[in-house]
């Protein structure tokens, strides 16, 4: 058997263990609260009530946190928990920059220990029927910059534990990153909310215009059409290469109007795909058909390498849309008298389709614009061909709207190959529907 005195001297050692335990305790206890995902006032109030309950700094029930405004250097209060007077909650809501003790430890930076709120000369704020405390006041900072205050309620001089300070600071540091986290993370979804408030005007804006813009715009393409046909009687080469002008310009702009409504309408989320299991192969053959007339014009051979495929599972016209993009763009920019391939085959469990030309190729920073909005190459149309440069984005919506993957290899003077993938796993699962 251990003697007295052994014990005695043993007793410190046990309660400084304990006093430690203590210590990770409630660290990891607020590591974890400040780490979860929820509102800021919430997770904030969480904290408080753990620390109420820190033994060792025998704190009451009473605590409360304080926002800092740099630039009007005035603190906030963001919450409390305890039972606080309402001329308290009044007349606390704002506290300029050294008013008090909050106001004086966001000025300092540094933690304030007061033993009794009428004695302390610093604690300027009194209110009615307010009886004796102590107080811990400690400031939130991330790095160098003040977040906030913390402010614990004691008993009147209490047997201040004599690691409080250390212990307080650390956790001052902890909530003080964890505000600027919630924040930056709140900002970022504020302005994610706002810009898809803006998409959704731009969409409808774009709607709107391109239906009301459309029928006017087709009368003039018919219109001239028929006179270039000479519906409306005979007419000289003058006026007949001004109705060709305005036919081209206003075909353009029927394109256009066109590619603005299927972006609305993708990005809204109005486009409703019609997908079912079909020949992909028979798809590209027709639209090969469809853009052989372009091709001829400027003696460029469109060579076709297709492989057997499984069915496959898509929009038809969403992706007849694609392929014709890519068809029509490789004719664009390739020069006369070239030869474009058409591919497609399987490849890591996908279906892959692909258009390869001889053109002027692409460079590294255009290559970055591509499939991008609006966007204009230095590449340009070897035919004197008009883009409106959505087509591309067009492209990459409805490819991604198929759980697909769109594409491009590039080399300057080298070609350029533009591809898309259509997942193979999709079909299992439709086909067993």
């Amino acid at each position: 058997m251990k003697k007295s005195n052994e014990k005695d001297s043993d007793t410190p050692v046990v309660e400084e263990i304990r006093q430690r335990t203590d210590e990770y305790r409630v660290l990891h206890e607020v590591a974890q609260i400040l780490h979860k995902a929820g509102g800021l006032q919430e997770m904030l109030i969480q904290v408080l009530t753990v620390l109420t309950r820190f033994q060792e700094l025998e704190v009451e029930n009473k605590a409360g946190i304080f926002l800092a405004d740099e630039q009007k250097k005035v603190l906030r209060l963001l919450c409390t928990i305890g039972d606080f007077t309402q001329e308290f909650m009044e007349k606390e809501q704002e506290i300029p920059y050294g008013n008090c003790l909050c106001g004086q430890a966001a000025v300092s930076g540094e933690m304030i220990i007061s033993n009794n709120c009428f004695s302390d000369s610093r604690h300027e704020n009194r209110f009615k029927d307010m009886t004796a405390h102590g107080h811990y006041i400690v400031p939130l900072k991330s790095g160098e910059q003040l977040v906030g205050v913390l402010f614990l309620y004691t008993d009147e001089n209490p047997p201040w534990y004599c690691r409080s300070k250390e212990i307080l600071m650390s956790i001052g540091g902890l909530i003080g990153d964890a505000i600027v986290s919630r924040r930056r993370e709140e900002d970022i979804i504020r302005k994610n909310q706002e810009l898809h408030e803006l998409n959704d005007v731009k969409n409808k804006f774009l709607g709107i215009a391109s239906h009301d813009l459309r029928n006017p715009l087709y009368m003039i393409r018919t219109f001239s059409e028929a006179l270039i046909e000479g519906v409306g009687g005979n007419t000289t080469p003058k006026q007949l290469d001004l109705l060709q002008k305005v036919f081209n310009a206003s075909n353009f702009m029927m394109n256009l109007l066109e590619n603005l409504l299927d972006v609305s309408k993708i990005e809204s989320g109005k486009i409703n795909l019609k997908k079912k299991l079909q020949d992909l192969n028979a798809l590209v053959k027709e639209q090969i058909e469809m853009n052989q007339h372009l091709a001829e014009r400027k003696n460029i051979i469109l060579a076709v390498q297709q492989t057997d495929l499984p069915a496959v599972s898509f929009d038809s016209g969403a992706i007849s849309q694609v392929i014709s993009n890519f068809i029509t763009n490789a004719i664009k920019f390739s020069p006369e008298n070239t030869a474009i391939t058409v591919k497609t085959n399987l490849e890591e469990g996908r279906t892959r389709f692909s258009v390869s030309d001889q053109g002027p190729g692409l460079s590294d920073e255009d290559q970055k614009l591509l499939f991008k909005e609006f966007q204009t190459l230095s590449a340009k149309p070897t035919g004197g061909e008009k883009s409106t440069g959505l087509g591309l984005a067009i492209a990459r919506k409805l490819i991604h709207l198929h759980d697909g993957e769109i594409g491009a290899k590039s080399k300057l003077n080298q070609g350029s190959e533009f591809y898309f993938y259509l997942p193979l796993e999709n079909l299992s699962a439709e086909s067993k529907s």
